[in-house]
């Protein structure tokens, strides 16, 4: 029989995190966590035994680490009768060491990458500063979010460990990638961070949108050049992700059918389809129950798919 889930009051115990913070305090601890990743083998999940542990680590005193690797156990090391591992819990906290999101601050001057401005077309630069990936368009002053200095079109969390070996197309790439899976995840409703619920908790809608698309400038009434903006929160870890409802139908099959009937291969994770984004037409059907209707033209055919307050299609149809 499965144990029972957790309670509400145990998942949000700010005592939970507080352990693990205190557990984490001390410098051979995390020593340990460190030397138990690296002797760990995916391919070969073999417990490391107290004595070669001890000779990795350059331990004199057995009892100190004995002491250690028991306020280590049962949150983030398992003793085994063939020694000591990993749980889950340890391997994700090194690999938020190893990612260097905790630590590490590293900067990348801008260059030029082989992708094109979908404002103006032009060629864009890519950069990186405080754990941030700017996409900086040289040719046009796009401002699509009041928050972003002009001509930036694009900035994103991206961890510095995806910096490591890589060229900046090839980092540009990957942060493509890594950006539309979390970006699927949440519009479907699951934390990127910590897998937790993440549902809808707004649907702003400006009430007198007035953006300059000639120019990509925002609106000054609301902040943004999008009329439409949604909200999820996680309620695990309080991540908060707000995202167009522009990007929505992309996660429906009825259009990447109707693309595909079009002899288009959609997929908006590429930088040249999310163009397409800016032909996509919202309507606010009523308020109350809320009902947002988005088209999408192709050709001499439009799809139309109708959104509820949770942004669940509600109806789909096609017409000429």
């Amino acid at each position: 029989m499965s144990p029972p889930p957790p309670s509400e009051t145990e998942l949000s115990d700010p005592a939970t995190g507080n352990k693990a913070f205190q557990l984490l305090s001390d410098e051979t601890r995390v020593a340990i966590l460190q030397t138990l990743w690296e002797a760990h083998d995916p391919a070969d999940e073999t417990p490391i035994r107290f004595a070669e542990l001890r000779e990795r680590l350059g331990a004199d005193d057995p009892g100190r680490l004995n002491y250690h690797l028991n306020k280590l156990a049962d949150n983030f090391v398992r003793r085994t009768e063939d020694g000591y591992e990993l749980m889950e819990s340890g391997k994700r906290m090194v690999r938020m060491l190893l990612s260097g999101t905790a630590i590490d601050d590293p900067q990348v001057e801008p260059v030029a990458v082989d992708i094109s401005c979908w404002y103006c077309g032009s060629q864009p630069e890519w950069s990186y500063r405080e754990g941030w990936r700017y996409l900086e368009c040289t040719n046009c002053e796009a401002r699509c979010v009041e928050s972003f200095p002009p001509g930036v079109i694009s900035k994103s969390e991206f961890p510095p460990s995806g910096l490591r070996d890589r060229t900046p197309n090839e980092i540009n790439e990957a942060d493509r990638i890594w950006g539309a899976h979390r970006r699927a995840s949440i519009i479907d409703g699951v934390c990127p961070e910590c897998a937790g619920e993440m549902p809808v908790t707004s649907v702003d809608i400006c009430g007198d949108h007035q953006p300059d698309w000639d120019e990509y400038q925002f609106c000054e009434n609301c902040g943004s050049i999008f009329w439409m903006l949604v909200s999820h929160v996680c309620e695990g870890c309080k991540y908060r992700w707000r995202m167009p409802t522009l990007f929505y139908p992309s996660r429906h099959p009825a259009v990447v059918a109707f693309f595909y009937d079009h002899g288009i291969e959609f997929d908006l994770a590429t930088y040249e389809q999310r163009a397409r984004l800016l032909d996509f037409e919202e309507e606010l059907l009523s308020e109350d129950p809320l009902r947002i209707r988005i088209s999408v033209p192709s050709e001499d055919e439009i799809l139309r798919l109708t959104f509820d307050e949770h942004m669940d299609v509600v109806n789909v149809d096609r017409c000429k």
